[in-house]
C-alpha cells in the first residue's frame, strides 16, 4: 500500500510544475463606505491611500496545460484617505489597516516563447493584525483596537492579469474586493452602516 501511494506521488509531482516566489507590489486602497444620514454622506468623503503588499507565493500547475493554482501568505496594507466636514471643523488624515492575507487563485497562463501572459481569478481572507486613524489637521493618532475576533476578519474575491518572462519574473495587476461589511464602532471618524475595502495593486513576483 506505501508503494502505491509513493508511486502516485512521484507520477503527481513529476507531472506539475510548481514554483515559490517572492511577491511585492504597491497598493492603492479605498473603504467603499455608506451612510444613512445623507449630511453625514454629503460631508464625508473617501479616497486612495497608498500602501503596500509583500509575501511568499506558491504556483503549480500540470505540464502540459496552461491551467493552475496559486495561495499564498501576504502582508497587505489597507484603508483610505478622509475628509469629513460633519463636525464644526474640517478633519482631514486616513486610516491605515495591515493585514495578513491569503490569497488562493485559480490561473491560466498562455505561452508565446519566453513571453507568458496570464489571468487570475479567486478568493481571499485576511486578518487585520493592527490599524490607525491619523487626523492631519490636528496631528493626532488613534490606534484602532479589534474588541472581537470577528472585527479582525476580511474576505473577498480577487481579478488579475499580467505578462510572464522567462518563467522567472511576473508583472501585474491585481483588484481585490472586499464583501465582509468591516464597519464597527470602534473609530474616530463617522461609522457606515457599510464599509468594505477594495485594492487595486500592481506587483512583481520573482519565482525561484
Amino acid at each position: 500500500m506505501k508503494s502505491k501511494i509513493i508511486v502516485l506521488l512521484l507520477v503527481f509531482t513529476s507531472s506539475v510544475y510548481a514554483q515559490l516566489g517572492i511577491k511585492a507590489g504597491v497598493n492603492m486602497a479605498n473603504e467603499i463606505k455608506s451612510f444613512s444620514q445623507s449630511n453625514i454622506a454629503t460631508a464625508f468623503t473617501s479616497k486612495n491611500l497608498t500602501g503596500y503588499q509583500i509575501g511568499l507565493i506558491y504556483q503549480a500547475m500540470p505540464k502540459k496545460s496552461g491551467l493552475g493554482v496559486e495561495f499564498g501568505i501576504l502582508f497587505s496594507q489597507k484603508g483610505s484617505s478622509f475628509s469629513d466636514s460633519t463636525v464644526n471643523s474640517i478633519q482631514q488624515g486616513y486610516k491605515e489597516l495591515n493585514y495578513a492575507e491569503v490569497p488562493l487563485n485559480l490561473r491560466y497562463r498562455f505561452n508565446f516563447g519566453f513571453i507568458g501572459i496570464y489571468g487570475i481569478a479567486g478568493i481571499y481572507g485576511g486578518y487585520a493584525l493592527n490599524g490607525k486613524t491619523v487626523n492631519d489637521i490636528t496631528n493626532t493618532i488613534h490606534n484602532e483596537t479589534f474588541q472581537t475576533f470577528m472585527d479582525h476578519l476580511d474576505y473577498g474575491y480577487n481579478l488579475g492579469a499580467g505578462m510572464e518572462f522567462f518563467k522567472k519574473i511576473q508583472l501585474g495587476a491585481t483588484w481585490t474586493q472586499g464583501i465582509r461589511n468591516t464597519a464597527y464602532t470602534n473609530t474616530v471618524i463617522p461609522t457606515p452602516d457599510t464599509s468594505t475595502n477594495r485594492v487595486f495593486t500592481v506587483n512583481l513576483v520573482y519565482l525561484f
